[in-house]
């Protein structure tokens, strides 16, 4: 069905739990609101319904709630309910896609998960009672930035010696390490939903649930951060998302 304009709607399923495109935008993956995940191929058609379903994906028991495609392998992410991950690779020769189990040792369920842009790491986001909202990688894939419910933005190192050699520390002096905090933005005084790095990674920007939008600003390496503040008033809605 056509909407307005140059965009289009339409329905692949009742309801949509997840979706990702792959680098190219040739393929689709989404989850039907259930433990399944549809592939489709041939999505650089505009029209949808030359799209072919070309596989069906059902090694979670839950509902499956974090999809990811790699940014430099052909390799598919999944996380669920279930509290599992799968790496999913196409195997061209038996015209299947096969699954590799992720380990992750969690207690609560997976409920997203993103491949850092090397392609070398996955972030996992896992349900808990102070429960962290929205995660991105910083270009460099050594750092990591979270927003949450306890009213904080927070920069993480992500930095694994055995993988990523030399650090890179990005805007930071230093790099702590791996799992300890490098930075802390509690200027939101609200949930903050949304966090985002710039392509290049010398800004973040986090928006809270206080209709605002926060933009930190870096300077040389060890030097303070400025903080730019926009209030963005839609009928004092929360921002939700930003990209």
């Amino acid at each position: 069905m056509a909407a307005g304009g140059d965009a289009s709607l339409w329905q692949l399923a009742d309801g949509i739990s997840c979706h990702a495109w792959n680098k190219d935008r040739s393929k689709l993956a989404i989850c039907p609101n259930s433990n399944e995940i549809w592939i489709y191929s041939g999505c650089h058609q505009p029209d949808a319904t030359q799209w072919r379903k070309e596989a069906v994906l059902t090694e979670h028991d839950m509902l499956v709630c974090g999809l990811d495609w790699s940014p430099v392998h052909d390799q598919l992410v999944s996380c669920s309910h279930d509290r599992s991950a799968f790496v999913w690779k196409y195997e061209a020769a038996f015209r299947q896609w096969k699954p590799l189990l992720v380990v992750l040792r969690i207690t609560r369920a997976a409920i997203n998960v993103k491949w850092s842009p090397d392609g070398a790491h996955l972030l996992t986001r896992v349900a808990t009672i102070c429960r962290v909202t929205d995660l991105d990688w910083h270009p460099n894939s050594q750092l990591l930035v979270t927003g949450s419910t306890d009213l904080k933005c927070r920069v993480f190192s992500a930095h694994v010696n055995d993988v990523d050699g030399p650090p890179d520390a990005g805007p930071f002096e230093a790099l702590p390490p791996f799992g300890e905090p490098v930075a802390e933005f509690d200027n939101a005084s609200a949930w903050v939903n949304a966090v985002a790095w710039s392509p290049k990674g010398d800004r973040l920007a986090f928006a809270g649930q206080g209709s605002s939008i926060h933009i930190v600003h870096f300077g040389a390496p060890g030097e303070y951060p400025t903080i730019q503040v926009t209030l963005c008033q839609f009928g004092l809605l929360p921002r939700l998302a930003i990209d």
